[in-house]
C-alpha cells in the first residue's frame, strides 16, 4: 500500500538526480516536460493522491519516432484514469492510486496499458506508512532509500520550475537519492476534446522483511539504474521479462515522523523530521494551537483572561486516521 508520498525536488534537480548513460554511454539527463493542459507540478513534503507528481518514462511515448531508452520526466496525476473510461476522470475516485501486482496481469485497467508498454518510475523522496500499534494507535514512518547522509529539511522548498541547463549534464548528482517506484500509466481523452489527462497508479507486493512490521503492504521498488532502465525499455525488455522486477526489496531505511503529517494539507518539514518516540516533543501545529488557546480562554461569564504560568492546557488528542 502506498498513500503518501513526499517529493520536494524542484523539476532541475530531479533531472539532475534522474541522470543515466545513453546508448552512447555517455551520462545524460532526462528532458523535463510540463503535462498537457496547465496542470503543474508543486513540491510537497505531503503528497495525496490526486496531486500531479514526477513520473519517469521513455521518450518515445510522446515522439514515436523517439528512441525508447531516451527517457523524460513527466508529472501525471496519481490515481489512473483508464483510457477507455467514460464519464469524469473525477468519478473514478481513488481506489486506482494502487495496483496489486497480483492483479496487474488480470485487471483490464491495470492489463491493457502494461501490454501497450505503458511502464513508468514514480519518482519521490520516500513514502509514508502507518504502523498499528497495540492499542490502535497509528503511528506515522517515513520510508526512503539509505542516503550518503543525512541532513535535517529546510523550512522552505524551492518552487521553480526551470528546465536542467547544459552545463549541469554529466555532473554527478550529490543530493538527495530518490525513490523509484515502478508504476504503470494511461492517457484518457475527454470524449469532447481537449487536452489528455495522463495518470498513474503505483505497483505494490507484499511486504519485505524490512516493512512486515510496519505494513503488510509496499510499493515495488526499483532498486538502481539497471532495473529502472529494464522497467521503462518497453522495446527491448519483454513484459513477461519485466514483471520479474516487481518484487519485494529490502533495500530502505525507516524512521518515525510526526502525526502532523496525517493531515495531507500540512505541508512542512516536521512531515519528515525524525521524531524520538521515547520523548516526543509538542510539533509546532500543537504549540500553534496552545498559543491559540491560551489567548482564548475564557471564564465563566464569557471574558478572555491571560493565562498564567502555573495553569495547564491538555493537548488535544489526535484525530484518527482515516484509511484511504
Amino acid at each position: 500500500m502506498c498513500g503518501r508520498t513526499a517529493c520536494t525536488l524542484a523539476p532541475d534537480d530531479i533531472c539532475r538526480a534522474c541522470g543515466y548513460k545513453n546508448k552512447q554511454d555517455k551520462q545524460v539527463q532526462p528532458k523535463w516536460q510540463d503535462p498537457p493542459g496547465g496542470q503543474q507540478y508543486y513540491t510537497s513534503y505531503n503528497m495525496s493522491p490526486g496531486r500531479h507528481t514526477p513520473v519517469l518514462v521513455s521518450a518515445a511515448h510522446f515522439d514515436t519516432d523517439g528512441d525508447v531508452r531516451e527517457r523524460v520526466v513527466q508529472p501525471m496525476q496519481w490515481g489512473l484514469v483508464p483510457s477507455w473510461h467514460k464519464g469524469e476522470p473525477s468519478s473514478v475516485g481513488y481506489n486506482m492510486n494502487n495496483c496489486r501486482s497480483d492483479g496487474m496481469l488480470t485487471k483490464r485497467s491495470f492489463k491493457s496499458p502494461l501490454e501497450k508498454g505503458q511502464r513508468c518510475v514514480v519518482l519521490a523522496d520516500g513514502f509514508y506508512e502507518w504502523h498499528t500499534g497495540k492499542v490502535g494507535k497509528k503511528q506515522p514512518y517515513f520510508i526512503y532509500f539509505p542516503q550518503a547522509t543525512y541532513t535535517e529539511p529546510k523550512e522552505e522548498i524551492k518552487e521553480e520550475t526551470k528546465e536542467s541547463g547544459d552545463d549541469d549534464v554529466g555532473v554527478e548528482w550529490k543530493g538527495r537519492r530518490l525513490l523509484t517506484m515502478a508504476g504503470v500509466f494511461d492517457k484518457w481523452t475527454p470524449k469532447e476534446g481537449g487536452a489528455p489527462l495522463f495518470t498513474y497508479s503505483i505497483i505494490t507486493v507484499d511486504s519485505s522483511p524490512a516493512m512486515t512490521w510496519i505494513h503488510h503492504r509496499m510499493p515495488a521498488i526499483l532498486d538502481g539504474d539497471n532495473e529502472v532502465r529494464d522497467w521503462l525499455d518497453f522495446g527491448a525488455i519483454p513484459l513477461s521479462k519485466a514483471v520479474k522486477l516487481i518484487r519485494p526489496v529490502t533495500c530502505i531505511q525507516s524512521h518515525p515522523v510526526s502525526t502532523v503529517v496525517n493531515n495531507s494539507r500540512n505541508n512542512t518539514p516536521e512531515c519528515i523530521t525524525k521524531v524520538d518516540l521515547e520523548n516526543p516533543k509538542k510539533s509546532a501545529s500543537s504549540k500553534l494551537m496552545m498559543s491559540w488557546l491560551g489567548k482564548h480562554k475564557k471564564e465563566p461569564d464569557g471574558q478572555s483572561v491571560e493565562i498564567k504560568k502555573e495553569d495547564t492546557v491538555t493537548e488535544p488528542d489526535d484525530k484518527k486516521l482515516k484509511q484511504s
